[in-house]
C-alpha cells in the first residue's frame, strides 16, 4: 500500500521555476518523511504547494485520491498545513484559539466533542497547562507547540510541517518528534516534515527526500540514504555517517566545502566602474 505519491510536480514563482518535474518514491502508510535540503532549495514551497497553498502542475495522490486536483473545501479536511510562521500573537486564551480553528473547519462537530478533542490534543502534547494563558504571554516555542496543536487536533491523512522544531528547545524536539513519529504509526496518517537537523531525521524518520536547486536528488529509507556523497551534494559539506554507541546512525560534520572565489574577488569582478555609475 501506498499513502503518498507524487510524480512531475512542477512548481514555479512566475517564471521561475523552483521546482521541475519532481517525482518520489511511493511513501507508505505511518511514515514520518523527513524533507531534507540546503537554503532556498524548495522545501516550503513543495509543502504549500501539497497544502493547496501555491499553484503546482503535476500529479500527487494521496491515499488513491488525487490532491492537486481536490476542491480545498475537501483538501483541507485531510491534509494539515503548519507552517514556518508562528501563531498570531493575541489576547486570545490557547483554549479558545484551538477551539475556534477547530470549529471553524468542523462546523458539523457538536462543541463537547470539539472541546473534548481539543483537550485530548492538549495532554498529548504535554501542554495542557496553557490552555488558560493568552497567545500573547507565550513564549516563541510555546506558541509553536499550540500551532501544532491546531493541526493534529483534526487528525488529517496528511500532515505538512514546515520545521516544526525550530524554536523548540531539546527535550520538547524529542517530545514532537516522538510524538509525530507515534501518530504516524497507530492512525497510518503520513507527516511530511522540512528539517535541518540531520540527526534528529535520521533517528526518528522514516523516510527522507532531499532537495537542491530544481528538484529532488534522493529518496528513500532514512538509514539507507544518506551517505558522504550525498551530504556534499546537497549542503556542501565533508561528513560521515557512523554509529553512536547504542547504534544509531549519526552525521559527524568535518568541514564546510570551500568556496572557489573568496567574497572579496566576487565583489571585484562584479563591482561597475565608478564612471558607470554617475
Amino acid at each position: 500500500m501506498t499513502a503518498l505519491t507524487i510524480e512531475q510536480l512542477n512548481v514555479a514563482y512566475g517564471k521561475k521555476p523552483v521546482l521541475r518535474d519532481l517525482t518520489m518514491e511511493p511513501v507508505a502508510p505511518g511514515s514520518l518523511v523527513a524533507l531534507l535540503g540546503a537554503n532556498a532549495v524548495g522545501k516550503s514551497t513543495l509543502l504549500k504547494s501539497l497544502a493547496g497553498l501555491q499553484h503546482a502542475r503535476g500529479k500527487v495522490w494521496l491515499n488513491d485520491t488525487e490532491l492537486l486536483s481536490m476542491p480545498g473545501a475537501e483538501r483541507v479536511q485531510k491534509v494539515g498545513y503548519l507552517p514556518q510562521s508562528l501563531p498570531q500573537s493575541t489576547s486570545l486564551l490557547v483554549w479558545e484559539a484551538l477551539c475556534s480553528g477547530y470549529r471553524a473547519l468542523r462546523p458539523d462537530l457538536a462543541s463537547a466533542v470539539v472541546e473534548r478533542d481539543v483537550q485530548g490534543v492538549l495532554e498529548q502534547l504535554g501542554i495542557l497547562d496553557l490552555a488558560l494563558r493568552p497567545l500573547s504571554t507565550l513564549s516563541g516555542g510555546q506558541r509553536q507547540m499550540v500551532g501544532l496543536a491546531q493541526v493534529l487536533v483534526r487528525r488529517p491523512e496528511l500532515l505538512l510541517l514546515d520545521e516544526p522544531t525550530s524554536a523548540l528547545d531539546m527535550r520538547w524536539q524529542l517530545r514532537v518528534l516522538e510524538l509525530l513519529h507515534e501518530i504516524c504509526r497507530d492512525t497510518g496518517a503520513v507527516a511530511v516534515i522540512a528539517i535541518h537537523d540531520l540527526n534528529l531525521a535520521l533517528r526518528f524518520c522514516d523516510w527522507i527526500a532531499v532537495l537542491a536547486q530544481g528538484g529532488l536528488i534522493a529518496s528513500g529509507p532514512a538509514r539507507e540514504t544518506i551517505s558522504a556523497e550525498l551530504l556534499r551534494t546537497a549542503f556542501g559539506i565533508e561528513a560521515r555517517v557512523e554509529n553512536c554507541s547504542l547504534g544509531w546512525p549519526i552525521v559527524v560534520t568535518d568541514s564546510a566545502q570551500m568556496r572557489r572565489e573568496s567574497n572579496a574577488d566576487a565583489i571585484r569582478k562584479n563591482r561597475r566602474p565608478l564612471d558607470a555609475i554617475a
